[in-house]
C-alpha cells in the first residue's frame, strides 16, 4: 500500500470521525484561528502567536470532539495526517465542497 493510499484510509475515516456539522464547525473557527494567528506571527515577528494558533486551534477542535462528536481526536494517532486533514477539511467547508453529510462530499 502507497502512502498516498494509507492517507485515504486515513482521510475517510478522519471523516467518520467529524461526522457531526457542529464538530466541523469547531474545526473550522479553530483553523481559521490558527491561521490568523500564524500570520500575525510572520507580519509582528511575535512567537507568541504561533503558541496562541496552537492552543486555539486544538482547543477549538478538541472542544468538538469531547463535548459534540464525543470521540477521541484522531490527532494522537497521525499527529501530521490530521493536520493535513483539517486543511482539507478546512478548504472544503471554505469551498462548499463539504455539505451536510460526510458521505456526500467531493473533493476539488
Amino acid at each position: 500500500m502507497t502512502k498516498a493510499n494509507d492517507f485515504y484510509a486515513f482521510w475517510l475515516e478522519y471523516l467518520q470521525e467529524h461526522e457531526l456539522l457542529a464538530t466541523r464547525l469547531w474545526h473550522f473557527a479553530g483553523t481559521s484561528a490558527a491561521i490568523i494567528s500564524f500570520l500575525l506571527a510572520v507580519i509582528s515577528w511575535q512567537w507568541i502567536y504561533l503558541v496562541t494558533a496552537i492552543i486555539v486551534s486544538y482547543g477549538c477542535s478538541w472542544m468538538g470532539h469531547f463535548t459534540v462528536e464525543r470521540n477521541r481526536p484522531v490527532t494522537f494517532r497521525h499527529p501530521v495526517w490530521s493536520l493535513r486533514a483539517d486543511l482539507i477539511l478546512f478548504r472544503l467547508m471554505l469551498t462548499r465542497g463539504l455539505t451536510e453529510g460526510v458521505n456526500t462530499f467531493k473533493m476539488l
